[in-house]
């Protein structure tokens, strides 16, 4: 829990340094922010996502793959095992390293070797997943 609030501190410095000084007169009551927020992400709970059969989620360490399949940021994640249980919650980068590997190549539009060692969202290809997705407007 103190890595997920220590990486939830460093995203909000971070859209701290990202937005842009707008003038103060534009705030008739005086306590407005003097800053525009209106470039921040929108969050969002995907509840329960069927299997992708998406090979791009099993391909390794990517970070990014979030990005490129579904063009937001994941914060969190979780997964439906087959028994019906659900994982805890997984934070890309942070404690998703999965205790599996890749053991054999397979052809994917991104790098799929063997013996490869590969992120917990690997499990949206053949499970029922939850997330929590960021989109920049």
């Amino acid at each position: 829990m103190e890595k997920l609030a220590t990486l939830n501190t460093l995203c909000i410095c971070i859209l701290l340094l990202m937005v842009k000084k707008i003038d103060a007169a534009t705030c008739p009551t005086g306590d407005c922010i003097t800053y525009d927020i209106s470039t921040q992400a929108t969050c969002t709970e995907v509840s329960s996502k069927s299997r992708t059969s998406d090979c791009r989620w099993v391909a390794g360490l990517n970070i990014n793959v979030d990005q490129v399949i579904l063009k937001g940021r994941i914060v969190a994640y979780k997964i439906q095992w087959f028994s019906g249980g659900w994982s805890g919650w997984y934070v890309p980068g942070i404690n998703d390293i999965d205790g599996k590997y890749n053991t054999v190549a397979m052809t994917c539009p991104v790098p799929y070797n063997a013996n490869a060692m590969r992120r917990m969202w690997s499990y949206f290809y053949d499970h029922t997943h939850a997330y929590i997705i960021c989109m920049n407007p």
